[in-house]
């Protein structure tokens, strides 16, 4: 579970059902706050807007009013408004920074709940969640390093961990899907270097047997012989129990069997560069200089 239970804030008995906004606000800051709480614990969750921000406009000086914006960020999340949660929990601990939600990292960490909450999931009929935009990961990500930079050492330390390896996982999904799609393509090179950035970027996920069987198999493809059987060396040390440890294992008896054994200090030549494509000629003979502006004729000249 994402959320930090013990730091929701305990809403009292007695809830009412279907208020009339109009005819039954409080008089103070306190009985309007109330009212929020009590809505906000039956669910009614736009009803427990109205009253918070109703504290919120007409009572700012209020303390009652710092709380109520906090349940407004709560009440938002609840309801799925993920991007504007995250807006209002950013801003709470930008505008609050000694209110002890804000103080305990609570509120930074809600921020990135929320962009992780906004991202893609599996449904039926749609692609799966690591081929579809990444966004709210990213977003989530860069709250996360907000988090650690400001409330490291504090008590939502914890959940923000492992907040941090679930978006890892999945935007390393995303970087193997990636990879996969290039390998598919026939375009090798591309997939080498999405899965070495994609190694040094994410390795507390538990994959680095997936991304070093695939870099192995990639780096095969292209030839790079003596890379690969290095890389399924070091698949095959670490990971001797997983299948792609035992995969990495058959195809050290391949490349042995293909290319004969390992020679210390022998390297694989270097990849060519990839010959670059040369422009197209100018449609436009009399402006070879402006070659767009072959469609533009007369209005150009």
């Amino acid at each position: 579970m994402l959320l930090a239970p013990f730091l929701l804030l305990a809403a009292p008995a007695g809830c009412k059902t279907g208020p009339d906004l109009s005819a039954d606000y409080g008089q103070t800051a306190r009985e309007n706050y109330i009212l929020a709480l009590d809505e906000f614990a039956d669910k009614d969750w736009e009803e427990a807007i109205a009253y918070a921000d109703f504290v919120r406009i007409r009572f700012p000086f209020s303390r009652y009013a710092v709380e109520a914006e906090l349940l407004i960020a709560r009440a938002e999340f609840e309801q799925g408004n993920y991007v504007t949660a995250r807006d209002a929990f950013k801003q709470f601990a930008r505008l609050h920074p000694t209110h002890r939600h804000a103080r305990n990292g609570w509120a930074a960490y809600m921020a990135a709940v929320s962009s992780y909450m906004n991202a893609p999931t599996n449904m039926f009929l749609l692609p799966k969640a690591s081929e579809r935009d990444q966004t709210p990961l990213h977003e989530a990500l860069e709250d996360l390093e907000n988090y650690f930079a400001h409330y490291a050492g504090t008590i939502t330390e914890p959940y923000a961990r492992k907040l941090r390896a679930k978006v890892h996982r999945r935007l390393l999904e995303h970087e193997l899907y990636v990879a996969r799609y290039y390998l598919d393509r026939d375009k090798p090179r591309a997939a080498i270097g999405r899965l070495e950035a994609a190694g040094k970027r994410y390795p507390d996920v538990g994959k680095t047997a997936d991304i070093l069987f695939l870099l192995g198999v990639t780096q095969l493809r292209i030839g790079q012989v003596e890379t690969a059987r290095a890389t399924f060396s070091d698949l095959a040390a670490r990971f001797p129990k997983h299948h792609h440890g035992k995969q990495a294992r058959l195809y050290l008896e391949y490349i042995r069997k293909t290319h004969g054994s390992a020679t210390p200090g022998k390297k694989d030549p270097p990849l060519e560069p990839p010959v670059p494509v040369s422009p197209p000629l100018p449609k436009n003979p009399d402006r070879p200089y402006r070659p767009a502006a072959a469609s533009a004729g007369a209005n150009t000249r």
